[in-house]
């Protein structure tokens, strides 16, 4: 049983990041500086349905991993509601109002529930839930503050990615047999 869970741990990311890769790819306006990464999915844009669709099987994924990791403690319900929220980013473009909601909740559910684990683990002798904690604080404040930086959202939202995504490596690798 857990094989399967480290196997989508790993496979997470390279879903997460190879996708963006073939998405921005084919999508030669976007720019990092300028867009979020959601305007790919954006109504107007002829090939939205791959970027929302990358998103909702991310998302997915990630929900069936967070069920499993929820279960074996590794993380707690906040992970859960929290790529529940990423689907929901797919599923709505951003032309529509829950999809900045959903998209905001992904992040803020996803970070609280590393910021916990990253407790839980201080508390039960893991020097790494210092790099946890302080991370999560560190990543989501450098996050907000760039969103001031660049007129587009891409490269906050990646930031976060990245440090989430590191999140889910980090569990993968700790799953007990």
């Amino acid at each position: 049983m857990a094989k399967w869970l480290k196997i989508l741990g790993f496979l997470l990311p390279i879903f997460t990041f190879g996708g963006l890769v073939v998405v921005i790819y084919l999508n030669p306006w976007f720019s990092f500086t300028e867009n979020a990464l959601s305007d790919m999915g954006s109504i107007h844009n002829p090939i939205s349905y791959v970027f929302n669709f990358l998103i909702i099987l991310v998302g997915s994924l990630g929900l069936l991993f967070g069920i499993e990791s929820a279960r074996r403690k590794l993380t707690t319900p906040l992970f859960l509601i929290g790529m529940l929220c990423l689907t929901f980013v797919g599923v709505f473009p951003e032309e529509y109002s829950p999809h900045s909601l959903f998209a905001v909740a992904f992040y803020l559910f996803i970070f609280a529930d590393i910021f916990y684990g990253g407790l839980k683990m201080i508390k039960r002798g893991t020097k790494s839930g210092f790099l946890w904690v302080l991370g999560s604080v560190t990543v989501f404040s450098v996050m907000l503050y760039l969103t001031k930086v660049f007129k587009g959202l891409a490269i906050p939202e990646l930031l976060g990615a990245v440090f989430i995504n590191a999140w889910i490596i980090f569990l993968a690798l700790n799953i007990e047999k």
